[in-house]
């Protein structure tokens, strides 16, 4: 049966692309059969996307329409790009799209914006994460204010019924190397921001992406955290 986990963040720009081809890329050299599938994209202009990236990352699995059915160029939210090309974001779409990827041992889906950020006129990232009930994987960068950030987003997620699996902190800051880190680094506030939340949640995985790193720290098995999509397996 197929799994699924669904990637999202505390805001954009985060870094959910960046763990999504991490764990990807982990599975593919694991020989699990993995998928990437983001429902809707906006900010799709010329050159290699972070569809692209996905695609790549789970070694050319499916065809790249498969992994981003609904793209836009204009980087604003999804239904105001679609908008401005005289479109609209196609709710049934949003869900039907993950059906070219159901014979895949596990699927990752990467939502767009925040866990409350909307995909369509209709539909939140939350609302289609809670139609597939699958788990969510929770990413922030991992800059000042990500424990609050990242408390916020689980509390947010578990208050509408999500249950959530991981939280991966994204360095996108290079650090400092060697033994004199200075406290507001973002090596060290990675890695203590990273201890203070997996004490104040020891139910969910807590782990990092270093700056540029493809490794996700400590090692995850992904597979096994991840559900069925029970709402496609009752159709």
């Amino acid at each position: 049966m197929t799994k699924g986990l669904f990637i999202t963040g505390t805001d954009t720009d985060v870094g959910k692309t960046a763990v999504a081809v991490a764990i990807l890329q982990q599975c593919v050299l694991q020989r699990i059969d993995c998928r990437a599938y983001k429902p809707v994209a906006s900010g799709v202009q010329s050159g290699p996307s972070d569809i692209d990236r996905l695609w790549s990352a789970s070694g050319n699995a499916g065809t790249r329409d498969d992994v981003c059915p609904q793209s836009f160029q204009l980087p604003v939210a999804p239904q105001q790009a679609a908008a401005a090309e005289g479109s609209q974001v196609d709710d049934a779409l949003l869900r039907q799209g993950l059906y070219p990827h159901m014979r895949a041992d596990l699927v990752l889906i990467e939502g767009a914006g925040g866990l409350f950020s909307p995909l369509s006129h209709h539909t939140l990232n939350a609302d289609l994460a809670r139609d597939f009930q699958i788990p969510v994987v929770i990413v922030d960068s991992s800059r000042l204010g990500s424990i609050g950030r990242t408390l916020t987003a689980v509390t947010a997620a578990e208050s509408v019924g999500l249950t959530v699996s991981a939280v991966v902190l994204s360095q996108s800051e290079t650090g400092h190397h060697g033994g004199n880190q200075k406290p507001d680094s973002p090596e060290v506030i990675a890695r203590q921001s990273q201890g203070e939340l997996q004490r104040r949640l020891p139910h969910i995985v807590v782990c990092g992406l270093g700056y540029e790193a493809s490794t996700i720290e400590p090692f995850v098995d992904w597979q096994s955290i991840a559900a069925p999509f029970q709402m496609l397996s009752k159709r």
